[in-house]
Order: structure tokens, then C-alpha cells, then sequence
């Protein structure tokens, strides 16, 4: 039951637009995305370090977009820039030493996202 508990918190902190954290990290899963690779990962203390995750979903990209950029700012990830054009949308978002990348691209509805996780030289 704690660990319920715990998952919902967590889900709420993270704000409704997002999917919930990746397991572990402080880093927002996008909603209704399915993950496909993670690779490179790196952990301490709980924070992802540094990797690359990829998701794939369908949606509006721009409104996929902002939610997770959103729903990282609710885990006190700092927008630091973001472009949306056309079928693709680029971002960077900072906390602590690390920054997150963002490209998010779309083809017919189907959206792939690449979040690279890096610390910041």
C-alpha cells in the first residue's frame, strides 16, 4: 500500500500532463509514449547523470511538447530554450549540473522523443 501511495504522489508531483518519472530519476517519462531504448545510462543518487531515452506515441507534437516540458519544470528542471517548427520541436532544460535535450519529431500523428540527459561541462 505505501508503495501505491508513493507512485500517485510522485505521479501528481509531476503534474498532470506528464507520464510519471522514469523509474528512479527525476526525469518525466512523456504521456501516453511507449519507451523504446534507454541507453547509456548513468545514475547517483538517484538522479540520471547522463543517457539517452526514446519514446514513441501518438499525438499533437506541440501539445506533447509543452506538456513535458511542463511537467519538467514541476520536478525544478529550469526552461532554458525550446523551438517548436513545423514536425519537430528542440528544447533544453537545466537542473543542478546536468542539462536535458530535447527533440521531439512527427510523422502523421506519431511522435518519437529522444531526452538526452548530460552533465553539463
Amino acid at each position: 500500500m505505501k508503495t501505491a501511495t508513493a507512485f500517485l504522489v510522485v505521479a501528481a508531483l509531476a503534474g498532470c500532463s506528464s507520464g510519471g518519472l522514469y523509474p528512479d530519476t527525476d526525469v518525466v517519462e512523456p504521456a501516453n509514449m511507449k519507451l523504446l531504448v534507454a541507453t547509456g545510462l548513468q545514475m547517483s543518487g538517484g538522479l540520471l547523470q547522463s543517457g539517452v531515452l526514446e519514446y514513441e506515441g501518438d499525438g499533437d507534437l506541440n501539445a506533447v511538447f509543452r506538456a513535458y516540458i511542463e511537467g519538467m519544470k514541476a520536478q525544478k528542471w529550469a526552461h532554458a530554450a525550446s523551438e517548436v517548427k513545423g514536425d519537430k520541436a528542440t528544447g533544453t532544460l537545466r537542473k543542478d549540473s546536468r542539462s536535458c535535450s530535447l527533440a521531439f519529431t512527427s510523422i502523421n500523428g506519431k511522435i518519437r522523443a529522444v531526452i538526452t540527459v548530460a552533465l553539463q561541462k
